[in-house]
């Protein structure tokens, strides 16, 4: 065996894979997120690893094809094939291993595994794939090349044409969307389609063996096809063997939903239960979660986002078909189906569907991801605490808005954190439809074409859009939240970014089950591996439910003076409270107002604002830990409050945290009279003014009070933290009217 390997590798064309292998690997290991062994490393290395190992299998057949060699001898050659192109696979596992004493690799097994599931899996693939194809067709390596290629289009036909955001392939393995999870799919959905893939080559190497008598890459297709048939009773044993592989392929392709594979419209919709249809829209949603109230409020909604988005893109629905809207119960099962647990805006998504009519032929989008997500963000412009101009402006005035037309070439996109990504692309390419209109921008939507468009180099126009971005206030905006908001590195350039949010993601699930000291250690784990801020407020939030207060307080306090850390308001945020529970009051204080002034936002805002009001009122730390912290539930929270309402009646803080825990619960006319009481009751100048009043105006919406709710909307006008979220007010009162119309 090993001088029949060795005389393999003497030839020029091993050498030159082996060769091909070494180069492909070293230029990965110069390019981040693939620098390391981990799914991307792997994933990538499916693609070399099919042409490689295909056309040497089609070159070495056409040598051993005319042979006089047994059809024994030939299972023999079969193992010798794989033999090669398996000790082939291991030069780039060597040279990204070997690239580990340079960058980090935070979870080698984990990373072997997904060499072992796709790259390898993948070349058994490949290996028989090309078996059969080089014994049909005389320009085999031309159908192989043009058969993977067709296999890859899989991954884009079922991402395009279904929910589900992801794909199983036999090529690549496995596919987990262009989006922004951290976290890879389940590992045992993988294991078992790859079963499926080695069951699928066997198949081949079963037809290829069969065929070995019968098989002329000069014969016609059909006649190969047909004259298996005399080989039947010649060879019983591997015609049952085809039978029961197809059979089995046949039986996973069927339940592939149940496995997890994939999950066709069809399926989810099933799963869902119920369908309901508006003028422009079909919504499947599951019948428990929603009333038919509900689900006419949904309706009417959407249409006021449709006839928004229409209006600014000056575009409708093209080709006249009702856009499918998938309603899911929970977060858990939205991520079972198409991939993703994110919520998104609901007429960001409208606006990626209704460009379709203007975009890239086939794809239907623009080729620059810069453009997709910038002219989706410009048009749905949904106001909030500053417009994307306010916060480009605000970068522009800490020097921070460089390279900005780098982000649309085909991959700058996605090279830069999303925060900061699609509010710069957001507010030029709102530049670019206020001062040029909408007609240039979709006509240079498809593939970038700027120059041609506009009859300026991108250069050029940036240039303009930051001359613009002078007029706008921003002063509002602080350097602290600036670089906390935005000075975030992208996926590709964290490190072991996959096994790291994997760590996180099992530490929130022990905090979810009060296992404190274990999601202590595990977010410990994560923060030694990359010094996240997400890593080092689970551990603040672990050693504040344990109790550890000084630890908390300490490990905030012991960050470098100039560690962006230090600005993360989450992190400020949880020293305040640890401080707050330490009975260091003042200092609580003053990091609550420190935050409440970077203008992060409006959830940060209304905390802070919150709990300052808290330690106002002297309410005891012990029952701040209690509601916050004890991983009491809402009913027990209730219960707690209500006691302390009656003994305190002159709490302003007791009585809008006891307001937004009963509108959780969904007991709305209770929480609406505490927030009444709580607008009664706080001084004007009073952030929790604002926040009791659109509080009440959500709820009186969502119970379809909607006159009612326009007075509150109407109301918070007079009490708004800042410009732009009195255009979110407008916007609410807008939407009041056009859901009163449908009710």
């Amino acid at each position: 065996m090993t001088s029949v390997l060795a005389a393999y590798f003497k030839t020029t064309r091993v050498q030159i894979a082996a060769l091909l292998h070494f180069l492909i690997a070293g230029a990965l290991t110069q390019v981040p997120l693939f620098n390391y062994l981990g799914y991307e490393f792997s994933a990538m290395m499916t693609i070399p690893a099919t042409l490689i190992s295909g056309i040497l299998t089609l070159q070495f057949l056409s040598e051993h094809r005319i042979k006089p060699i047994t059809r024994r001898t030939w299972l023999f050659v079969i193992v010798d094939y794989l033999h090669v192109n398996f000790l082939l696979l291991l030069i780039p596992l060597i040279v990204i291993t070997l690239n580990a004493f340079v960058v980090k690799n935070c979870a080698y097994s984990k990373g072997l595994a997904y060499y072992l599931l796709l790259p390898l899996v993948t070349m058994i693939f490949s290996v028989s794939l090309s078996l059969v194809i080089g014994s049909l067709f005389r320009w085999s390596k031309t159908i192989f090349i043009v058969t993977v290629f067709g296999l890859l289009s899989h991954i884009v036909v079922i991402t395009y044409f279904q929910p589900q955001l992801y794909a199983y392939n036999f090529i690549l393995g496995y596919f987990p969307g262009i989006t922004y999870d951290e976290t890879i799919g389940d590992m045992q959905t993988l294991i078992i389609f790859r079963q499926f893939t080695l069951i699928a080559s066997l198949l081949l190497i079963l037809i290829f063996v069969v065929g070995l008598s019968v098989f002329g890459p000069r014969d016609p297709l059909l006649r190969n096809i047909s004259s298996l048939r005399s080989t039947i009773r010649q060879h019983k044993v591997l015609w049952v063997c085809i039978a029961l592989t197809s059979a089995t392929l046949v039986a996973g392709h069927l339940y592939r939903s149940e496995i997890g594979i994939a999950h066709s419209g069809s399926d989810i919709q099933r799963a869902l239960g119920r369908r309901s249809e508006s003028e422009n829209f079909i919504f499947y949603y599951a019948p428990d979660n929603y009333s038919i109230s509900e689900i006419i409020r949904l309706k009417a909604e959407a249409e006021y986002h449709f006839r928004v988005a229409s209006l600014r893109l000056e575009s409708g629905n093209g080709d006249q078909k009702k856009i499918e809207v998938y309603i899911y119960p929970s977060s858990s099962v939205k991520q079972r189906y198409i991939g993703t647990a994110n919520e998104g805006s609901f007429r960001h998504e409208l606006v990626h569907i209704l460009a379709a009519e203007f975009g890239f032929p086939i794809i239907r989008a623009s080729t620059r991801m810069a453009l997709n997500e910038g002219v989706a963000v410009a048009i749905d412009w949904e106001p909030g605490l500053f417009t994307p101009h306010q916060y480009a402006a605000a970068l522009m005035r800490e020097k921070s808005l460089e390279n900005v037309a780098s982000m649309f070439s085909l991959t700058g996109f996605a090279a830069q954190p999303s925060s900061y990504a699609y509010l710069v692309t957001g507010s030029f390419c709102k530049y670019l439809i206020d001062r040029y209109g909408i007609d240039r921008v979709k006509h240079a939507f498809p593939n970038g074409n700027i120059l041609t468009v506009f009859g300026e180099n991108l250069e050029s126009l940036v240039k303009d859009w930051k001359i613009f971005l002078r007029t706008v206030d921003a002063t509002e905006i602080p350097a602290e939240t600036v670089k906390a908001y935005f000075f975030t590195q992208s996926i590709f350039y964290r490190t072991c970014a996959r096994e790291v949010a994997e760590k996180n993601q099992r530490a929130v699930q022990a905090l979810r089950v009060k296992e404190y000291r274990s999601a202590e250690m595990e977010f410990m784990a994560s923060y030694e591996d990359a010094p996240t801020s997400y890593a080092l407020r689970g551990i603040m939030q672990s050693l504040i439910a344990q109790k550890k207060y000084s630890e908390a307080i300490a490990l905030y306090d012991d960050l470098p003076e100039t560690s962006l850390l230090r600005l993360n308001p989450s992190l400020l945020f949880l020293s305040a409270d640890a401080s707050f529970l330490y009975e260091k009051k003042e200092r609580a204080f003053l990091l609550y107002s420190k935050l409440s002034q970077m203008n992060f936002s409006e959830g940060f805002i209304e905390a802070a604002a919150l709990r300052r009001q808290l330690i106002r009122e002297q309410v005891e730390p012990g029952t701040v830990y209690s509601l916050y912290y004890s991983g009491m539930e809402d009913s027990a929270k209730v219960v707690t409050l209500k006691k302390e309402v009656l003994n305190r009646k002159e709490s302003i803080a007791l009585r809008y945290l006891l307001g937004t825990i009963l509108w959780r619960m969904g007991e709305n006319e209770q929480a609406i009279a505490y927030f009444h009481e709580v607008m009664a009751g706080v001084p004007n100048d009073s952030e929790l003014l604002y926040f009791a009043t659109t509080s009440a105006a959500e709820i009186e919406y969502r119970l379809g009070h909607y006159e009612r709710a326009k007075q509150h909307f109407w109301s918070a006008k007079n009490v708004v933290l800042t410009g732009s979220l009195d255009e979110y007010l407008n916007e609410r009162i807008e939407l009041c009217d056009a859901v009163s119309l449908a009710d």
